[in-house]
Formats: C-alpha cells, sequence, structure tokens
C-alpha cells in the first residue's frame, strides 16, 4: 500500500483567510470545495453521510481531505444540547435536521475556543439559529437571510399563544397554527 502525500494548493481565496469555515451539505451540493476558498473547513461526520452517493461529493471531499483543507470533528456533546435547546426556544427545532443541529454545535464549540468561525450554508434554517446564537454564516448560492424568525403558535379557534408546538389548543382543542415574528438583521461582513 502507498503513502499518500498531503498537497497544498495556491491560496486565492476572497473570503478572510483568518477564517475557519463549518460546512453542511448544502455548500458542498453548491461547489463550496471548489472555490479555492484559504482557510480550514470543518464538517461534522453527518455532513459525509449525506453528500455520499452525490455526483461528484466524495471525490470533492476526498480531494480536500488530500489537501488538509478539511477536517471532520465531532460536536461536543453539551454544546450539542445547547443549540437543541436553543433552537426550541426560536422554534427552529422543528426545521432542523440532526446534522444541522451538529453543525451549529461544531461551529459554536469553535467560536468558544476563540476561532474566528463562519458557517457556509444556503440553508435558512441555520442561518436563522446562527444568527440568533451570534455565529456568522454565509450563503454560497443564495445571499442568505435578512430577518430573523422566531416562531410560535396560534390557535385560530380562540386565540391562544403557545411559544412551544402543541398540535391542539389546550383551551378549546383547535389545532394550533405556527406563526413567526421576523425582525430585520443587519448583516456583519464576513
Amino acid at each position: 500500500m502507498g503513502y499518500v502525500t498531503k498537497k497544498k494548493r495556491p491560496k486565492n481565496s476572497q473570503l478572510n483567510s483568518n477564517s475557519v469555515y463549518v460546512l453542511d451539505a448544502s455548500a458542498i451540493y453548491n461547489g463550496v470545495l471548489t472555490h479555492n476558498i484559504s482557510g480550514v473547513k470543518y464538517i461534522p461526520q453527518c455532513v459525509l453521510e449525506e453528500v455520499r452517493g452525490m455526483m461528484r461529493g466524495e471525490e470533492l471531499i476526498e480531494e480536500a481531505l488530500l489537501y488538509e483543507e478539511l477536517q471532520t470533528i465531532v460536536p461536543d456533546e453539551v454544546i450539542l444540547l445547547e443549540i437543541k435547546n436553543q433552537a426550541r426556544v426560536t422554534g427552529d427545532i422543528h426545521d432542523l435536521s440532526d446534522c444541522a443541529l451538529a453543525v451549529l454545535a461544531v461551529a459554536k464549540s469553535l467560536h468558544l475556543k476563540e476561532f474566528d468561525v463562519i458557517i457556509l450554508s444556503d440553508d435558512y434554517d441555520i442561518q436563522n439559529l446562527a444568527t440568533h446564537i451570534g455565529l456568522v454564516c454565509k450563503g454560497i448560492h443564495w445571499k442568505g437571510i435578512t430577518s430573523i424568525h422566531e416562531y410560535f403558535w396560534v390557535c385560530p379557534g380562540c386565540g391562544n399563544k403557545s411559544k412551544t408546538q402543541t398540535d391542539n389548543c389546550i383551551e378549546c382543542g383547535t389545532k394550533m397554527k405556527r406563526k413567526t415574528h421576523k425582525k430585520k438583521i443587519k448583516k456583519k461582513k464576513a
């Protein structure tokens, strides 16, 4: 069995080379690994699973791993629980997959270690929760969110409101409807 030599790519980036990046599957689907962005990129293991079988997905990841530009990381369980709790508070928990929560937990872990972290994702639900918890996000194919959402549920029958999802109103039994508070945001330059 031969040895694989790690290579260095020439750097030519529009993004800050002092930053580290956390990628979700949408960033890989939309070609971020071919954009030649300098800086280390991190993904949780679940992202590898999501892109497995994608056209050229595995090939792109293998190449990035070869060039030492991509590292898999396991999210810290305590931080993952904190992210899930925050997602419950904002109402995002119902729209975020376990892998999306892992992406956010990896980013938060790196942020707490004082890295300059940018999440690269076209997933608006990831961007929404990331903004709520103070993390920087940048879209790859799409410009990204312009307002943050906080979800709540309202009974169309009696008007009862709840911050947590319930199928039926505890007052009258009517099926609850999800609503949102939107707040415009000023995007930080990544």
